[in-house]
């Protein structure tokens, strides 16, 4: 079987295990994520035929249509393409859906054509402890599981790692090698940070508020403060190294 059916498959017994109540008991899991709401690995953005992988953090707060209660039967491959319905929906305004729209142009401008969203976690969570979720990751076979499978998946693929990261100097590649989550995301993805480029993208002042990284097929992007994307402008002739 091959490394994207390992992971596609995982996904479908993930959840097949959650609808089942596998995880009612595990305490662990349920005391940092909201076990209630179905689990959400991936989802595809926009079709393409060279998609980019972007690589989140963990899905945030659950939603109602997510619960439990509302699932007579359990297909997680079925079930992403109603997330990607609802994500990009007109029902659906908030950050999250002006950051899917946005992630879809600044796709095209990396050249890229589709866009798949990838969890590196794939439990809902209003906020998440990256410390806690870096010890769950090694403890908890579940989690570990889920991230071998999908480091395996993603090897060969080309992706965009979008994260947050901390505002009291520049953006820099010491900002990756000082940031525990941060190096555990690149080992994910499969990028070794001492071949990373780095090109800035916004500032504030002289200081770097945001900037971009990449290595051949696989990227970074940190923003200070939020798990965001600055504005497509930013990418503009965008050359990868």
């Amino acid at each position: 079987m091959s490394t994207t059916n390992n992971y596609i498959s995982y996904c479908d017994s993930l959840h097949k295990s959650w609808y089942d109540g596998a995880f009612i008991s595990d305490a662990d899991l349920n005391s940092q994520f909201q076990m209630e709401y179905s689990p959400e690995p991936y989802f595809r953005v926009e079709d393409g035929n060279n998609p980019l992988y972007m690589l989140l953090t963990n899905p945030g707060s659950g939603m109602d249509f997510q619960h439990r209660s509302n699932f007579k039967f359990s297909n997680y491959s079925k079930f992403s393409e109603t997330l990607s319905h609802v994500y990009l929906s007109n029902f659906f305004k908030n950050n999250a859906k002006r950051r899917l729209k946005n992630s879809i142009q600044i796709t095209k401008e990396l050249g890229y054509e589709g866009l798949i969203n990838i969890e590196t976690i794939p439990f809902h969570s209003p906020s998440l402890n990256k410390t806690n979720a870096l010890k769950l990751i090694s403890s908890n076979r579940t989690l570990s599981r889920y991230t071998t499978l999908l480091s395996e998946f993603l090897i060969d693929k080309p992706i965009l790692i979008v994260s947050a990261c901390e505002s009291r100097s520049s953006v820099s590649i010491s900002t990756i090698l000082k940031s525990n989550w941060l190096r555990f995301k690149l080992e994910i993805a499969g990028i070794k940070a001492e071949d990373l480029t780095m090109r800035p993208l916004t500032f504030k002042g002289e200081k770097i508020t945001s900037a971009i990284f990449n290595h051949k097929h696989k990227h970074l992007v940190l923003m200070m403060g939020t798990n965001n994307l600055p504005s497509v402008e930013n990418f503009k002739n965008f050359k990868r190294s």
